[in-house]
């Protein structure tokens, strides 16, 4: 009888250690995951310091929902946050210097129009004044002719008014000549700053997968990032993938395969928090 109590005993104990095993050392927040940074490549022109300071923001969202304390920085760290440089972080500062060349593109092209207005604001003037002399010098000219002829005086001032159309003319070539350089100029302009905005549009979309990170649960490596905030809410979501949570088909969460407008921030949505309660058994 003994003995039967016994191995119940041993049975129930054996089995409330499975279930100690499967509810609590099975879980990915049973413990601080201590991290320290791993690879470090300057050409994504962050310090060290700041790099750091996202990674711990990125912890809080999770801690907090968890009112846990889950990751720890801790110099040497067998856990290691790697940012490597990659094609993709390439792509994104081709898209800031895009962005810098259509900035100043379109100063320069403010600047064209600008002269192009004054330019013509100079040559619309002279354009009816050129026009209204002229028919009177017609006029003056034909009524002359109907007379006979003119006296030597208005034939002098028929003759000097001839010479001042000239120049007038000469003038108004001019100035037409600049007004349409210009346009010229502005039409090319807007052409090139055109092709850069499609090749801007080209290089972005609305929402990209989170592929710019990954972890295998002994590390996490950032890929690209645009923005400080990009990186943090990617950091969020790699975190999240350390605690055990998968994709989840919420658009508004930040565990959605796709970073977008909605999940942005970092911030967890209910879906996110539930998750972390299935995965951490909360």
């Amino acid at each position: 009888m003994k003995i039967l109590r016994s191995i119940i005993l041993y049975g129930v104990l054996t089995f409330s250690l499975v279930l100690l095993w499967q509810k609590v050392l099975r879980s990915p927040c049973y413990r601080v995951i201590e991290y320290d940074i791993g690879a470090f490549d300057e050409r994504f022109l962050i310090s060290r310091e700041v790099f750091i300071n996202q990674i711990e923001f990125a912890e809080i969202p999770w801690e907090e929902a968890s009112e846990t304390n889950l990751f720890r920085y801790v110099d040497g760290a067998d856990f290691k946050v790697n940012l490597i440089w990659s094609d993709e972080q390439d792509r994104l500062y081709k898209g800031y210097d895009l962005e810098n060349k259509l900035d100043n593109k379109q100063d320069s092209i403010d600047t064209v129009q600008n002269r192009y207005q004054t330019a013509v604001n100079r040559y619309e003037p002279v354009v009816r004044e050129y026009e209204s002399r002229l028919e009177q010098y017609e006029v003056d000219v034909t009524y002359w002719n109907d007379q006979g002829g003119a006296p030597d005086a208005e034939y002098n001032n028929l003759q000097n008014e001839v010479a001042s159309l000239e120049r007038k003319a000469s003038e108004l070539n001019s100035l037409l000549d600049t007004v349409n350089s210009l346009a010229d100029e502005n039409n090319q302009k807007v052409q090139t700053y055109n092709q850069n905005v499609a090749e801007y549009n080209n290089l972005f979309s609305t929402g990209h997968e989170f592929d710019a990170g990954n972890t295998d649960g002994t590390e996490i490596n950032v890929y690209s990032y645009d923005g400080i905030q990009e990186l943090r809410t990617l950091l969020v979501h790699e975190f999240g993938h350390v605690l055990g949570i998968d994709h989840v088909e919420d658009i508004n969460s930040v565990m959605y395969y796709l970073l977008n407008d909605q999940n942005q921030k970092g911030t967890l949505s209910d879906v996110d928090v539930a998750a972390l309660e299935l995965s951490c058994r909360l």
